[in-house]
């Protein structure tokens, strides 16, 4: 059972400042203190709030004494100017700085800038209206979401090989081993590997081929068209689903990460994990990911998070004369608003790659809406985000069966890219770039806005 979520709720209220004097000022604190605590513990049941009442150092040092294992502070500031926020900031945890118009706003703008400057983990808000629950539902639910994260499991099925190098740090794998080490300590996610051969003796080789024809023909009885002629292909990626669920469960995972490609190509793995990463995301089994992106994985969990959106790896490729970007892959979510969603858009299993990549899936995407494309480069510590308008999906062999073009600052894109994050960008309905921007600073990341 996952340890329940722990947030330190510090309400900074001298008597006296630039709101006014006592009596009124404690009478009118404990009252607004009252309603907000009142407010969210209504919004959020599962959270855990220790709250302080802060009017000097004294009682901010022992309400930080107490709470040492909170995920982070929110501090309402209701009088100015003492400068009680500062000791806040500098605990190094996630801090959101809620501050009231009339009272809060000297020490607001003097210690959020400055935190600012000095590249701390603080967002904050600054309002007449500081008990509005749209806006505390959207600044806990940033401390929340790093809570899962903390708890979150990523098992990666890897090659012998590569599981070595994974686990310690050779010269031929200084990035590949850390890569891991610093998701570990932006996001607090766990990397689990299991070695490819345990894989498929433990459980690819158990799944009975009659178990797997049962999922395979509902696969195709579901898809708009199956173009697929080795129906071999999809009974075998049906057997490799069953196999992914069997390990999800067992080793408590909320995400799963094969190194396909390589598993494949050098005959550790039979199986494309395409049509069972469908499946997972439409029965919100776990968080699929291709080719064993790290960097992606972590993108993943963060969204599904923070707004249960499944994204769609992909490797950008751009039209510069068009202004026009083809995010394509093999695989792409049918459920593109949500895990477990009902509404499912049509998908063709096709070959891909001129034929020599087997059951892969042509997702007809959403057309005429935004979408955000997320990056991650772990050891600079940057998020890279940019947005794109759908224009269309593309049916062809060539590269990866499913591809979604979308209109965007290409010119931009292509100057600013960050190459440090790898090809791979995650693919998002809807405009998230506001809230990733957020809580990518409440994570200590840099955001570059590749179309800026």
């Amino acid at each position: 059972m996952q340890e329940k979520c722990k947030l330190g709720i510090l309400f900074l209220s001298p008597l006296s400042g630039a709101l006014g004097e006592p009596p009124k000022s404690g009478e009118l604190f404990k009252e607004k203190q009252k309603r907000i605590m009142q407010k969210l513990s209504q919004l959020f049941p599962d959270i855990q709030f220790e709250a302080y009442t802060v009017r000097g150092l004294d009682e901010l040092s022992e309400a930080l004494n107490k709470s040492r294992d909170a995920v982070g502070y929110v501090a309402f500031l209701l009088n100015s100017l003492y400068g009680l926020a500062k000791p806040i900031i500098d605990s190094d945890k996630p801090v959101i700085l809620i501050a009231e118009t009339y009272g809060g706003a000297g020490d607001f703008l003097l210690d959020y800038s400055r935190a600012r400057i000095r590249n701390k983990k603080v967002i904050g808000v600054v309002t007449r209206n500081i008990e509005d629950e749209n806006l505390l539902k959207r600044y806990i639910t940033y401390l929340y979401v790093i809570h899962k994260l903390h708890h979150s499991r990523i098992l990666f099925i890897l090659s012998p090989g590569v599981r070595t190098l994974a686990k310690a740090e050779f010269p031929l794998s200084i990035d590949l081993y850390n890569y891991l080490k610093r998701i570990q300590s932006i996001f607090g996610i766990t990397s689990i590997i299991l070695e490819s051969g345990e894989f498929v003796q433990k459980y690819y080789n158990k799944v009975s081929d009659d178990e797997a024809r049962k999922v395979a023909d509902n696969w195709i009885k579901m898809a708009k068209d199956v173009v697929e002629r080795d129906r071999d292909e999809i009974v075998k990626s049906a057997k490799l689903y069953l196999a992914m669920k069997n390990a999800i469960k067992d080793y408590n995972a909320d995400a799963i990460a094969i190194d396909c490609i390589t598993l494949y190509r050098n005959g550790f793995l039979d199986a494309w994990p395409c049509l069972g990463y469908m499946e997972l995301i439409r029965r919100d089994e776990a968080i699929p990911v291709c080719e064993a992106d790290a960097f992606s994985a972590a993108i993943l969990l963060l969204m599904k998070n923070l707004t249960n959106r499944p994204g769609f790896i992909n490797d950008p490729s751009p039209d510069m004369i068009k202004n026009e970007i083809v995010y394509y892959h093999c695989f792409a979510p049918i459920t593109p608003y949500g895990y477990g969603d009902r509404k499912v858009v049509p998908y063709t299993i096709m070959p891909a790659h001129l034929g020599g990549k087997k059951a892969s899936i042509y997702v007809e995407a959403p057309v005429g809406e935004t979408v955000t494309i997320v990056g991650l480069s772990p050891e600079e510590s940057i998020m890279t985000i940019h947005t794109a308008e759908v224009l269309r999906n593309e049916y062809s062999e060539l590269a990866c069966s499913t591809k979604i073009v979308g209109r965007a600052n290409v010119t931009k894109i292509v100057n600013n890219y960050s190459w440090r994050a790898g090809w791979h960008r995650v693919l998002f309905y809807g405009d998230w770039r506001d809230r990733l921007k957020e809580i990518a600073i409440l994570l200590g990341l840099k955001v570059i806005e590749e179309d800026k």
